[in-house]
């Protein structure tokens, strides 16, 4: 059987449960509508590894050089390279199609979200623009990819409740100093983890982070946030440099996947779902943002690059924009 046999065969059997005389009419129509056309196989014989890998160290090495974290490496890795082994071609030979292709079997094998797939439809369109920027492509297949409808679903920040129930399940000085640091500064967990004790400037209430891309920037602690972290600092007999570290020997420093654990184990105790460290950040930017606080000002105390993002962040309070529209509307 031909190609186009064959791929006539095969849509029909996908269709499946058809009566004879549909399915029938259906084939026929096939036949007509294809009669133009060259039909043959695509060739799915993968290439030598080394070709595909080159063009990703190359851009992995640019996004190095960029200043960008190791786990955004890791996920741009990780979706170049399913993308890359699953359709078998050299960057060159890659079409708009292909990389179609490669997210509709994705998201029907995964089950994926469609945030997800965004986010790797976004890698892939960045890795063909730079390729193309840099000329290793004539065209850029990615360019033609439009944004993927998704539920913009609204993310809560913690009520004031959740955040007093959370900090009564603390156990220990640390977990709670940890909890007000989160909250005061509204920093990444990365951020967090990488902190030392001779970055808090208790004087002055401030914090020096490193923040995305190794940019240093300051962030600002309430007074209360700096009792709970004198208590905790005084109450250590290690001597290690790092701010938070583990309560048992050798006392190491509390690394990302730590913090999210113990925010995990306090929010069993509290009661409280979907306890995280980046619901802190989202809180944050919501409450100050609610009493007043500039958009601006809150985008330089969350590090953002761009303003856009800080949008994301917040939650307006309706009855702050029910008030604001009495004031104005009146």
């Amino acid at each position: 059987m031909d190609a186009r046999g064959q791929l006539i065969r095969d849509v029909l059997e996908a269709m499946g449960g058809l009566e004879y005389a549909v399915r029938q009419r259906v084939e026929e129509i096939f036949v007509i509508c294809l009669n133009g056309y060259e039909v043959q196989e695509r060739c799915t014989e993968i290439v030598e590894a080394g070709e595909r890998k080159d063009y990703l160290n190359m851009y992995l090495a640019t996004l190095r050089v960029e200043g960008r974290s190791e786990g955004t490496l890791d996920q741009y890795r990780l979706r170049i390279s399913q993308m890359l082994g699953f359709l078998g071609k050299s960057a060159e030979d890659i079409t708009v199609y292909d990389l179609r292709y490669f997210l509709a079997c994705y998201r029907r094998a995964r089950k994926v979200s469609n945030s997800t797939l965004d986010n790797i439809r976004r890698c892939l369109k960045a890795f063909f623009s730079w390729l193309s920027a840099e000329g290793h492509i004539d065209r850029n297949p990615a360019a033609a990819l439009k944004p993927i409808q998704q539920l913009k679903a609204i993310k809560k920040e913690y009520s004031q409740v959740e955040l007093e129930k959370i900090r009564n399940a603390c156990q220990n000085k640390r977990d709670i100093a940890l909890i007000e640091m989160l909250y005061a500064t509204g920093a990444r967990v990365s951020e967090i983890s990488g902190l030392d004790v001779q970055d808090v400037d208790f004087e002055n209430l401030e914090v020096k982070v490193l923040g995305k891309g190794n940019k240093e920037r300051v962030v600002y602690i309430t007074e209360r946030c700096a009792m709970y972290l004198q208590e905790y600092l005084t109450s250590r007999t290690d001597c290690e440099s790092s701010l938070f570290v583990s309560t048992r020997a050798p006392h190491g420093r509390v690394c990302k996947p730590g913090i999210e654990r113990i925010l995990r184990e306090l929010g069993k105790r509290a009661g409280v779902r979907n306890v995280h460290p980046h619901r802190y950040r989202r809180t944050l930017a919501t409450n100050l943002i609610n009493r007043g606080c500039n958009i601006q000002d809150v985008q330089q105390i969350l590090g953002h690059a761009d303003i856009s993002t800080t949008q994301l962040y917040y939650v307006y309070n309706r009855n702050v924009v029910k008030t604001a529209y009495r004031k104005y509307a009146a």
